[in-house]
């Protein structure tokens, strides 16, 4: 066997480390309640989130956008967000990475 070969069905370690700078985090939300949807901010990065499951209602600013499995939405460094499910649980994950001053 060549020992220089990587094992299948695992990463090349130089491939597994690279973010290019940016951390992925994971989570699940579900039907607001009555108390309002907490605001977010990440006044240094930029968000990308991309749905995994279910359906999500994202707002930044007065804009309100609804998005399925697969779609994918950035909000820039600095503008306050709101994430709540849409009839029922949903599942996304969002990438970070600070934002690029000009």
């Amino acid at each position: 066997m060549n020992a220089s070969r990587t094992a299948p069905n695992r990463p090349s370690p130089a491939r597994a480390s690279v973010t290019h700078g940016a951390a992925l985090h994971f989570e699940t939300v579900g039907l607001p309640d009555d108390s309002p949807v907490p605001l977010r901010i990440r006044p240094d990065e930029d968000t990308l989130m991309r749905v995994i499951a279910g359906v999500v209602r994202l707002t930044v600013g007065n804009v309100e956008r609804v998005l399925a499995p697969g779609d994918e939405a950035i909000v820039p460094a600095a503008h306050p967000h709101r994430i709540s499910g849409v009839g029922g649980e949903a599942r996304y994950v969002m990438g970070f990475r600070a934002a690029r001053m000009l």
